[in-house]
């Protein structure tokens, strides 16, 4: 997901209920926050490094298999995509309205933790439109 659309879509959830933050320092710290609280619960793949010098380390997950942390979110390139993995661009978005919302909307925080919960039971991958129900 693009950042700037990753933006749009906060500004859209939240603004009939909350003023929305307009500066955005403090929103992308609440993107920040959002990769940290996801990278406490899972392993993104796009996150997951073997043991390189230069990158910041969230934590180690295995062996020398490492989370770095991601970048922040540039909202004025409009080709930058969120540094994490697609299916999990939406936990980010339901977190940071879960944030944004004062931590009030607890339905936000359900979104996002459903999210995760799903990418950890499918190992990672993406699911196709047609899935396969057992």
């Amino acid at each position: 997901m693009r950042c700037v659309d990753a933006k749009n879509l906060v500004i859209a959830k939240v603004k009939n209920s909350y003023k929305m933050i307009e500066d955005d320092n403090v929103l992308k710290a609440y993107f920040m926050e959002s990769f940290y609280y996801i990278c406490s619960k899972c392993e993104p793949s796009v996150l997951l490094r073997n043991v390189e010098e230069d990158q910041r380390i969230f934590r180690q997950v295995r062996n020398n298999h490492f989370i770095i942390i991601p970048d922040e979110p540039d909202f004025s390139n409009e080709s930058e995509h969120l540094m994490i993995d697609e299916s999990l661009a939406f936990a980010v978005v339901n977190y940071v309205c879960y944030l944004a919302s004062r931590c009030e909307e607890k339905d936000f925080l359900m979104l996002c933790n459903n999210i995760i919960n799903e990418y950890i039971a499918n190992d990672g991958k993406e699911l196709d439109d047609e899935r396969e129900w057992l």
